[in-house]
């Protein structure tokens, strides 16, 4: 039997958070989407927490999302992540933006810079976030000095690379657990989107500000603001249907996770039938997102689809869907690092051990760096740990690689 200290999950920092409100069990289970059974499951930890559990929780006891899941993970000792001695960095050169940073270099050519930001944006897709830690506080200052510095003409076009910068910066933070500077980039995010020349840019920002209403359990919001994104798009959407209806789809796959995560089916659906229709008109393979980062196409729309399931607590649906779904190898591996992640909880739930365990190891060699810092993974991992009597190597090994703070 592996060790592990059942005072870090989820569970018990939600027990510890409503004891110091004085809130009784009944008190919270009342004002919450969950049954008084669930809730004391998850205390006990004798059932994983969601991420919908744990929004509708943090915000009825008034605490961060952070509070509860423990976020970010693997700050300090022995195992402390590199990533954090990069984060003070990426968090300084995100305080420029209406005032313009001092170089100690002249700012390099459009075209260097565009070279740069496209590299960043592949450590993105491929979920690489030391490097990518590493290279955006220095691009993100050249970039910004670049839209104060250049001719009214050229700054449009800087502030497109500046959004898709801001895009990863999004991404780094929000995937580590830095959630806080993740919410702070959204804002950011949408400021450069509205200067750039290219109006698929707000469509990008839009993306990302969901990120934090899906976290917060703002599910409301966060569909009517993608409602509003796409009836801004859809004029363009004729005169450049391949680069704007992906976009379009991407926003669809979106509204559809934040209806799930609502509890809404019906919603969620059709948002997902709007993205297969888009998906089969516009046929071939997925696609990586390009220009405007948002990933779509035909597998894309599988995942969600089962994601949905997910989030709905239908994990019979999700296995069922998951069966027959073939990842491509060109799908990023962000995208489907986090489907393998979201899939375990599904096996977990329907008791296949072994399956959930093979789905957190495809994971891991897809997004190492992601699915380690994913508080679901971390989730069906104590979970499996409890539910193993006897001795598993590739379980102890997995424990051990996430650092057995479970």
């Amino acid at each position: 039997m592996m060790d592990y200290d059942d005072d870090l999950g989820i569970g018990r920092r939600i027990s510890e958070a409503r004891k110091l409100r004085r809130m009784s069990q009944e008190e919270l289970a009342a004002r919450i989407p969950f049954s008084l059974s669930m809730l004391r499951k998850v205390e006990q930890g004798k059932r994983d927490a969601t991420p919908a559990f744990t929004a509708a929780v943090a915000k009825c006891l008034a605490t961060d999302v952070t509070t509860l899941t423990g976020q970010p993970y693997d700050q300090h000792g022995r195992g402390r992540d590199r990533i954090h001695a990069s984060m003070p960095s990426l968090r300084q050169a995100l305080t420029y933006w209406d005032l313009s940073p001092q170089l100690d270099k002249p700012i390099r050519t459009w075209d260097v810079l565009r070279a740069e930001t496209v590299m960043a944006a592949e450590l993105r897709r491929t979920a690489q976030h030391q490097k990518l830690v590493q290279v955006l506080p220095d691009l993100l200052l050249e970039v910004t000095a670049a839209t104060h510095e250049s001719t009214e003409i050229e700054k449009e076009r800087y502030f497109e690379l500046l959004a898709i910068l801001l895009f990863a910066a999004h991404s780094v933070t929000y995937k580590t657990g830095y959630l806080d500077l993740s919410s702070v980039v959204e804002d950011r995010i949408n400021w450069a989107a509205s200067r750039s020349s290219d109006p698929l840019m707000g469509a990008l920002a839009a993306w990302a500000r969901t990120t934090s209403m899906l976290q917060n359990g703002s599910y409301d919001i966060g569909l009517q603001l993608l409602d509003r994104m796409q009836m801004a798009i859809d004029p363009i959407r004729t005169d450049q249907e391949k680069t704007a209806l992906p976009v379009s789809g991407s926003l669809h796959l979106r509204s559809g996770m934040l209806a799930a995560r609502a509890g809404d089916g019906d919603t969620a659906n059709a948002h997902l039938r709007e993205a297969r229709k888009i998906a089969a008109h516009l046929g071939g393979d997925d696609h990586d997102g390009g220009w405007h980062q948002l990933s779509f196409g035909p597998a894309n729309v599988s995942i969600h689809e089962v994601a949905a399931r997910i989030e709905l607590g239908d994990g019979t649906g999700a296995v069922a869907l998951a069966h027959d779904l073939k990842i491509p190898a060109n799908l990023p591996p962000i995208r489907a690092g986090h489907h393998f992640v979201d899939l375990s909880r599904a096996q977990l739930w329907e008791g296949e051990r072994e399956a959930a365990l093979k789905s957190l190891y495809q994971a891991r060699r897809l997004a190492p760096q992601q699915t380690r810092h994913l508080p679901t993974t971390r989730e069906v991992l104590r979970m499996l740990v409890r539910a193993h009597r006897r001795s598993s190597e590739p379980l102890a090994k997995m424990v051990s690689w996430i650092g057995g703070e479970l």
